[in-house]
């Protein structure tokens, strides 16, 4: 992964572990004025009998947000493309945009894929995922020599 430095314009290489965690982009030819990657905060809560997320999405809507979850793996992306146009007189200026993002998240063992919630408002997605039934897992301190 390469990013454009806001100053010089010049490429930088990204270490591979910074890669895995944000996702790849899309193109290495992206003008030095726009922004490359988009990734979205995320809050992650440890709950009594669920975990919470909260992740920043201002600008969108909840129509182009998608949640899935396959195995133990909970993806979030969207994809999202308008066109501005304006014409007047003997010219015109249109600009096409489009953005996107994707962000994969392991579940926690005890995490019930049947049991998840999501709800959009003001631009954060809430997403609750329950706890699978049974004995909470009891912590241990152990002493170091």
């Amino acid at each position: 992964m390469k990013f454009l430095t806001k100053k010089t314009g010049d490429k930088i290489r990204v270490p591979g572990f910074i890669e895995k965690f944000f996702g790849k982009k899309i193109s290495d030819e992206v003008p030095k004025d726009e922004e490359l990657v988009t990734v979205p905060s995320v809050n992650i809560a440890d709950h009594d009998k669920s975990y919470k997320m909260s992740v920043a999405l201002p600008g969108l809507d909840k129509k182009d947000v998608n949640l899935e979850v396959d195995g133990n793996c909970l993806t979030i992306s969207s994809e999202k493309s308008y066109e501005n146009k304006d014409e007047k007189d003997n010219w015109m200026r249109q600009e096409y945009h489009y953005a996107s993002f994707f962000r994969r998240f392991e579940l926690p063992e005890d995490a019930d894929p049947e049991k998840i919630e999501a709800k959009m408002k003001n631009g954060v997605l809430n997403i609750e995922v329950g706890r699978k039934s049974g004995k909470k897992k009891e912590e241990k301190t152990i002493k170091v020599n």
